[in-house]
């Protein structure tokens, strides 16, 4: 067809062409415009259709309610006597006209079991039948509402019917029974109205019951109680059943298609639908296309007819001049006959080109005669290297000298070869290219040209078809190409090795694929790459794919250096190595043997280089024969092992990369990367976890987007100076978050600058620090602060008071130091638990803070010790007011809960640098000026003196000595005796320590014993006592005399000992040892130790009681004992104080005392021994009050060991 187009005169071609642009114009227009009527009328009558539909649907349902309420009105009328009389139920049925009329097939009335009263008309066996099943009846009956039964085939009428049942009620409201009317379906009653038939175009309905799967009727009575098609059938049927209310077009089960609306009947759960094929309801499209198509087809007629005239007109001067060029063509005109101008300016245009064109034609035609001979001139003198060749045979018919001197054969001999015998190409294949070349098919060809050495050489052919002596000859024109494409060939691997980087692919892969380019281009040798390891002392293979297995493991982990084979060589020292033969080389002198197993006889190895001058291992070309490269070899391995720097370095490059991109990601802190304008380019994950913005919303802002206005400008200022002077700053910054949340971070700028010193990037490193700020400070507060108090503790204490110091001492300034301990604070803690002595030293604490300066630091050493720094001191008067204003507040009542407590301060001050110049001498002065005013009677303070620390010194070189008198032997027990008072006769005896100081003499048990609880001596000294004490027991036990055996003797303990001494296990053993009966020792234990609320305490002080060992009160009366601990650790003997024994003849309150306290412990079975016992007449009170023992200088004093013995050997009654 379309050369029988080609055929056609060009006026035929436009006309042709202009009709069929113009049929398709107005079939589009009329596609368009139809289909567009064709939307718009579904439209309009999908709306007429759906407003139809919805009235049907209205009718139905007011049809169906009209049924349910006239049936339900005339239930209400049915009582039960009437439904116990079945003649007068059915006169009453049959009054009812209008129900009778609205339910053509009867009315029913039905008993509450379900058996039939009456039914109008009569149907036989209706009246009576049994309707308990049906569901309307049961349903009726159930719910006491009205219910419509499923379409279906009636029992006793067999037609189509519905039935609506409504409960008959008595006067209760109780369901006695159900009325229900039949209505048929088959005589479309409801859809009577509907019927289609009065318009030829009307839509047909049907009724559908969703819930019962069937059609319940419809306009054509085709398809009335059948069952609805499957899912998938119908579409739009589909949408009805699951809801959809509207229109849609769609295929019904008969494959017609219909536009089809729906809508919901509500009164029974049905829906209408309304149907109408479209090949009715779109008929009046079809016609007005029709009528749009015969139009178009007669306007383009006249169209066509029009412009073929036009075309016939305006054409004829060209046809005119196509026949003159004819006769030109075909010789039958002279050639310079000239084509008449005519017809339009386009064509007078042409005609004046083709004259002109004669005219250029001739003078070509003369000037390619001159060519001719130029031609030949200069294929001769040529340098270039042309061939004349016969392409029917091939033959060489002429070539010029300068072939002669590239191919190595004389031009007479050229002359008479063959073009096969120089291309390598098959014959075949060949004149397959000179045909192609001879009809001028292609004009280059790329050749393997084989010259007289043998040697083959790439080339470039540029033939051409000339007529040369009426032959059709191949004129050639040769360029030798080898050495272009050898380097075009290394660029391909090299791009080819850079799309392998680009795609990602092992570096193995990329190796083996430069070995086989290699091989490619030397067939006659063998190539392998190898890699310097980590540590680049040792070789591994890279690719080798080429070389025996065994050589390859030999090879592998070869270490680099003089004298290890080529490549070893060429690694250490990164020089090109050449062993032409490798049986005399020395560098292959350990390795002959392996070469001669494995075939090789020469190697060239060439050492690899990173872009950076870095060794990365050696390309080595191996040969079967000793040989050594020539030049082009030489470039060869220079540019391929350029080629493997390059792939390993990118992949070294991308593994660091790699690693980099892994630490950036996974890092725990933010990095932020900014450019050259502070512009943020990347932020990490973590970045996003402390600030809240992610990367999207970071990207390509400032970094200020974090701040958060702390930080004022000059902080910012001198932040860019450091890093513009010295590339990178560190610190702490406050900055913002996302939220709104103020956080610490740490962070770390860098600079990272070009080639040419200009800065690329700044890489900010943070970390979130506020946790750990917030830690520091608690530890720090911790640290430095004291918990109950929140008062600086002894480190800020000591911080505080060596700045003061050097700030004093640099401005010559005073100051002052206080100590202050609070009085009696133990009793409080064990009177009132600790939980109320911690309450008095928050008050106290409070109460000394409103007294001082801000300048001026309190603190709480530890305990019941507090401290004052008083610096910048003027006037030293203001110390003693300072001081009287804090003893006076301190000895306020302090309110604990309910109680009342009362205590005292003792407080000691210094100055300096009256008193002392630095810390050390400071704090000790304080403490002991504190110490003095305690021992002043307390609630008072002291100024330190000289005197007060040669009494220290005195008290320190005391120490020193009572550490070397256990171990030294200075101390001796004295006893003394506790007289029976009812017998007069000694009964126990008392163990007291005295100490013989080797310089001072005696020295008193009141003033080492205080100082050996301090020291932390007590332990071991009252353990030596006690032992002393029981090696006397056994002495007395063991003499044989009864009233010695009788004797006890009573052992002090102090209260550290139960506190930080060991258990009492060791002393109980040591009685064992010794054979004595526990009842020989008592312990005598103080009042404040009972109070102890201790664990270890408390077992050490019941392990005496369970051993057997009496235990003592000492000094009953002085301090807080209560009656519960007397009992709960079944106190033996309570020791009157001597200060109620001194003055209680002369004090009766003193004596009413003592009575009171001997009446007490008798109730609680114990026995009293009275202290300090001078006189007769302080003895005959006590006996009087009933006494048990007396002990004091009225019956003698302390005495030695044997003393004591001689006293009890001469002892008489008192």
């Amino acid at each position: 067809m379309l050369h029988a187009l080609q055929n056609l005169s060009l006026k035929a071609k436009v006309t042709v062409f202009t009709l069929g642009l113009f049929l398709l114009s107005i079939a589009v227009i009329t596609y368009q415009f139809s289909a567009h009527l064709e939307r718009e009328m579904e439209v309009s009558l999908s709306n007429q259709q759906f407003s139809e539909v919805s009235f049907v649907a209205e009718s139905i349902d007011n049809a169906i309610k009209l049924r349910i309420d006239s049936l339900a009105l005339v239930a209400s009328s049915i009582t039960p006597s009437m439904m116990a009389d079945r003649d007068r139920i059915f006169s009453f049925l049959e009054e009812r006209k209008a129900i009778n009329k609205l339910c053509t097939l009867g009315v029913i009335v039905i008993s509450k079991d379900g058996h039939g009263i009456a039914d109008f008309p009569q149907i036989e066996g209706r009246g009576n039948a049994d309707f308990s099943q049906n569901d309307y009846f049961r349903q009726a009956m159930a719910t006491g509402k009205p219910s419509i039964s499923r379409p279906s085939i009636g029992r006793f009428v067999q037609d189509p019917r519905l039935v609506i049942a409504v409960p008959i009620f008595d006067n209760r409201q109780h369901v006695i029974g159900v009325f229900a009317g039949v209505s048929s379906l088959s005589s479309s009653s409801l859809l009577s109205n509907f019927d289609g038939k009065s318009h030829p175009n009307s839509s047909a309905y049907l009724i559908i019951s969703p819930r019962d799967n069937l059609f319940v009727t419809d306009t054509e009575n085709l398809r009335t109680l059948k069952p609805l098609p499957a899912p998938g059938i119908d579409k739009m049927h589909d949408r009805y059943m699951n809801g959809y209310e509207g229109s849609g077009i769609t295929v019904n089960t008969y494959g017609v298609e219909e536009l089809t609306s729906s809508r919901k009947i509500p009164s029974t759960g049905w829906f209408a639908v309304a149907r109408l094929p479209t090949s009715i309801a779109f008929q009046r499209i079809a016609h007005i296309r029709n009528e749009a198509i015969a139009t178009a087809s007669v306007v383009s007629l006249f169209t066509i007819a029009l412009l073929w005239l036009f075309l016939r007109h305006e054409l004829s001067p060209l046809s005119r001049s196509a026949e003159l060029v004819e006769q030109l063509a075909n010789g039958v005109i002279s050639p310079l006959r000239h084509i008449p101008l005519e017809g339009s300016p386009e064509i007078r245009k042409m005609q004046a080109s083709f004259n002109q064109l004669q005219e250029r034609l001739l003078k070509d035609e003369v000037d390619l005669l001159a060519d001719k001979a130029l031609y030949r001139s200069m294929f001769t003198n040529n340098s270039a290297v042309k061939l004349l060749i016969d392409p029917r045979d091939g033959t060489i018919v002429d070539a010029n000298p300068a072939s002669a001197a590239y191919y190595g054969w004389p031009v007479k001999t050229l002359r008479g070869m063959r073009i096969t015998d120089i291309n390598i190409m098959e014959p075949d294949l060949l004149k397959q290219e000179m045909e192609l070349a001879l009809r001028e098919q292609r004009q280059f060809f790329r050749f393997r040209h084989r010259l007289a050495s043998g040697e083959v050489r790439d080339v470039e052919v540029h033939s051409g078809r000339v007529e040369y002596r009426g032959r059709d000859l191949l004129y050639s024109v040769i360029n030798d190409v080898t050495d272009r494409e050898q380097a075009l060939q290394r660029e391909r691997i090299r791009g080819e090795v850079l799309e392998m980087l680009a795609r990602g692919r092992e570096l193995g892969d990329i190796l083996d694929a430069i070995v086989r380019q290699v091989e490619s281009e030397q067939p006659q040798v063998l190539c392998s790459i190898l890699l310097l390891d980590k540590d680049d002392r040792h070789l591994h293979i890279g690719a080798a794919p080429s070389f025996p297995d065994f050589f390859n493991q030999a090879v592998q982990g070869f270490e680099t250096g003089t004298g290890r084979g080529s490549c070893g060589h060429a690694a250490a020292t990164g020089e090109r190595t050449i062993a032409a033969d490798i049986r005399n080389h020395p560098n292959w002198a350990p390795y002959k043997e392996l070469a001669a197993q494995a075939g090789l006889a020469s190697c060239w190895s060439e050492p690899v280089f990173s872009s950076k001058g870095r060794v990365l291992g050696t390309l080595a070309l191996y040969q079967h024969q000793p040989a050594s490269p020539d030049a082009a070899q030489i470039l060869l391995i220079e540019e391929m092992a350029k080629i493997v720097g390059i792939a390993v370095e990118r992949k070294l490059d991308e593994e660091n990369l790699q690693l980099a991109s892994t630490v950036f990601q996974a890092s725990s802190e933010a990095i932020v990367i900014t450019d050259a304008n502070n512009r943020i380019i990347a932020v990490n994950p973590a970045f996003t976890r402390i600030t809240q913005y992610d990367a999207v919303e970071a990207v390509g802002r400032d970094p200020k987007l974090l701040s958060s206005g702390q930080q004022g400008k000059e902080f910012y200022r001198a932040m860019w100076s450091t890093i513009e002077t010295f590339g990178s700053w560190q610190g702490e910054i406050v900055n913002r978050r996302k939220n709104g949340e103020i956080y610490s971070e740490w962070l770390t700028i860098n600079t990272v600058r070009d080639e040419s010193g200009a800065v690329r990037q700044r890489i900010a490193i943070f970390s979130d620090i506020t946790d750990k700020k917030r830690s520091e400070e608690i530890i720090w507060r911790q640290a430095n602060f004291d918990v109950l108090t929140g008062l600086p503790n002894r480190r800020l204490f000591h911080d505080r008071l060596m700045q003061e110091l050097k700030r004093e001492e640099r401005e010559q300034h005073s100051m002052a130091l206080m100590f202050i301990d609070l009085d009696h604070f133990k009793e409080v803690n064990d009177t009132l638990g600790h939980e109320a002595g911690d309450n008095l030293l928050v008050q106290a604490s409070k109460r000394i803070a409103g007294c001082i300066r801000e300048s001026d630091t309190l603190a709480r050493l530890g305990g019941d010790e507090f401290t004052i720094i008083l610096p910048g001191l003027s006037d030293p008067k203001r110390l003693g007011t300072l001081a009287d204003t804090i003893l006076q507040i301190i000895a306020r009542p302090f309110m604990i809960g309910e109680y009342t407590s009362y205590v005292s301060a003792s407080i000691g001050i210094t100055l300096y640098p009256q008193d002392a110049d630095n810390l050390t001498s400071l704090l000790k002065n304080a403490d002991q000026a504190m110490y003095v005013a305690k021992g002043k009677g307390r609630n008072q303070y002291s100024y330190f003196t000289s005197s007060m620390q040669e009494a220290a010194q005195t008290r320190l070189q005391l120490s020193n000595d009572l550490r070397k008198a256990l171990d030294g032997g200075q101390f001796e027990l004295y006893y003394q005796p506790i007289i029976d008072l009812a017998s007069g006769q000694p009964a126990k005896a008392e163990a007291l320590l005295r100490w013989h100081h080797p310089r001072l003499g005696l020295v008193s048990p009141t003033v080492f014993i205080p100082l050996a609880e301090e020291i932390g001596l007590i332990n071991s000294i009252g353990d030596w006592v006690f032992r002393q004490s029981a090696l006397k027991a056994r002495q007395w036990c063991s003499s044989g005399n009864r009233r010695l055996s009788a004797m006890q003797i009573s052992v002090n303990k102090s209260p550290r000992q139960f506190i930080t001494g060991e258990n009492n296990l060791g002393l109980l053993d040591w009685l064992r040892a010794l054979n004595i009966p526990p009842s020989c020792i008592v312990v005598e234990i103080t009042e404040g130790l009972l109070m102890d609320d201790r664990v270890e305490v408390q077992e050490k002080l019941l392990a005496f009681r369970d051993a057997g060992i009496q235990v003592s009160l000492d000094d009953f009366g002085t301090g807080y004992s209560a009656m519960s601990y007397l009992q709960r650790f079944d106190i033996d003997y309570l020791k009157i104080d001597q200060s109620f024994v001194r003055n209680m003849v002369q004090n009766p309150g003193d004596h009413a005392i003592a009575e009171a306290i001997i009446v007490m412990a008798h109730k609680l079975g114990m026995k009293v021994v009275a202290e300090g016992v001078e006189t007769v007449e302080q003895r005959d009170l006590l006996v009087a009050a009933g006494c048990d023992f007396g002990q004091g200088y009225l019956f003698a004093k302390p005495m030695a060991a044997e003393d004591f013995d001689r006293y009890l050997e001469s002892s008489v009654t008192v």
